[in-house]
């Protein structure tokens, strides 16, 4: 039997079907890959996964491996050690107005053994470069972590 597809007797709902597997199995393996890329970031952190990585991973799972790729600068030691670049990172995201950025940073630095001194202090340096209002944006993020901290005294052990 003659057949007058184009694509020489192959069956095109059997094609779209086998693209549309194939995509279902690439969707799973983004997944995984988040997944995992996720559990290690929360490895690095102590234990603490930010609201919004969270967020990415079940969202957008292709930047969330991404953002793992990319935060290794600031997960190891390097010539700062891996405490004062999370203390920068504050500062950063302070400056920057991202009121939401504030406490998983500082959590993240205390988790590292950012001091309430020092993690006091790089808002300071935040403020002097970017004005009082990075204060209001670092407040209710800063009190949050500062009650918690009153609260359980456990950090990441240093290595």
């Amino acid at each position: 039997m003659e057949s007058n597809c184009p694509l020489g007797g192959i069956d095109r709902k059997a094609i779209g079907f086998n693209r549309f597997l194939s995509s279902v199995y690439d969707m799973a393996e983004k997944k995984q890959q988040a997944d995992r890329a996720v559990k290690d970031l929360n490895k690095k952190m102590c234990g603490f996964t930010p609201a919004t990585l969270e967020h990415i991973r079940k969202h957008n799972p292709d930047l969330a491996v991404l953002i793992k790729d990319m935060d290794k600068i600031v997960v190891e030691d390097g010539a700062l050690d891996k405490k004062t670049k999370r203390l920068i990172a504050l500062a950063c995201v302070a400056v920057r107005m991202c009121e939401d950025c504030i406490y998983p940073q500082a959590k993240v630095a205390k988790n590292y053994g950012a001091t309430k001194a020092e993690i006091l202090e790089a808002l300071q340096v935040a403020v002097l470069t970017g004005g009082v209002p990075t204060w209001s944006v670092a407040k209710k993020g800063i009190t949050k972590l500062f009650e918690e901290w009153d609260e359980d005294k456990a950090t990441c052990p240093k290595k």
